[in-house]
């Protein structure tokens, strides 16, 4: 059975319980990649959070660009995702096709991401920069992720537990994730409106 399943659990890192996770991962863990990832989440102004059932975004990470849907509660641990490369990494065409469909407004984000694999769970440290000022960062979250089936959902769920709670970190709650998403729209993260906005800028 095909592992599409995206089960995925989330929690807010400060300055203590970030050094905690980074130094488990650097002396436990294999480094997979480091990030930089520019974001257009088209769902927020269609659906809003906390209703949403669905998370269609458009990314460039590392300078390849993606489509990506998400499929499942915004807030849940469990959702079917699939995401479409962009041949040539065109930007322009892929902000068009996205319009072309109807999606012309969106969040749009930028982060910094480390990933660590450790035991089975991806781990991504995610460092949310303000869009205005992307030197600065406004806050820290970190997601540990398994791929999964429909048979082994709640194994990786109970997998992901079990090394959160061993490093006594935290995980949001649908509200406290809800709010967080609210805090971020408002005082870190921007808006993308392809009628408006230049292109450009995003290419540059």
């Amino acid at each position: 059975m095909e592992n599409n399943i995206e089960v995925e659990l989330r929690g807010p890192l400060d300055e203590n319980s970030y050094k905690v996770l980074l130094n488990h991962l650097e002396k436990n863990g294999k480094l997979l990649v480091k990030q930089n990832r520019f974001f257009i989440d088209y769902s927020t102004f269609l659906e809003g959070i906390s209703k949403r059932k669905s998370d269609i975004r458009f990314r460039i990470t590392n300078g390849k660009v993606e489509l990506i849907v998400k499929k499942g509660e915004f807030g849940g641990y469990s959702r079917e995702e699939v995401s479409v490369f962009i041949e040539k990494d065109d930007i322009k065409n892929a902000l068009m096709f996205m319009s072309l469909l109807g999606y012309k407004k969106g969040i749009a984000g930028n982060r910094g991401i480390v990933r660590y694999m450790i035991d089975g769970i991806e781990i991504a440290i995610q460092d949310v920069r303000k869009c205005k000022d992307p030197k600065e960062i406004y806050s820290r979250f970190f997601e540990a992720e398994i791929m999964a089936n429909a048979e082994s959902g709640q194994e990786a769920k109970n997998k992901i537990l079990k090394f959160i709670e061993d490093l006594s970190l935290n995980i949001f709650k649908k509200e406290e994730w809800y709010e967080y998403c609210r805090n971020l729209n408002i005082k870190a993260n921007g808006v993308f409106d392809y009628e408006k906005d230049d292109i450009n800028d995003i290419i540059n």
